[in-house]
């Protein structure tokens, strides 16, 4: 891939990521395993935030923190806490509803 293949790659990157506006009024949220999780907001529409790394206390559920930026946007900047860990988020994006939602 050439110089102007990968710049076409990167902008294609940048126009898929999302930001969840309002984050503290979220509706809901489902892990995805470890790498990621669904966030609904609070319009309805989904939207699908993969962590930088494997985030294992992720999968549990409980004691999960939003880290939002100052606005109250979440983005790619944002961060997960889960169970005391501290989860970096690598992108968002617009997503369907998880797999077998059932609201």
């Amino acid at each position: 891939m050439g110089d102007s293949g990968l710049y076409r790659a990167a902008l294609d990157r940048a126009a898929r990521e999302a930001r969840i506006p309002r984050m503290a009024h979220f509706l809901d949220w489902r892990p995805d395993g470890i790498q990621g999780l669904y966030i609904q907001a609070d319009t309805g529409r989904w939207y699908y935030a993969r962590l930088q790394a494997e985030c294992p206390r992720l999968a549990n559920r409980a004691n999960i923190r939003f880290e939002a930026a100052p606005n109250g946007d979440f983005d790619r900047y944002g961060a997960v806490r889960a169970e005391g860990w501290r989860c970096q988020v690598a992108s968002v994006t617009e997503s369907d509803a998880p797999p077998n939602y059932r609201p």
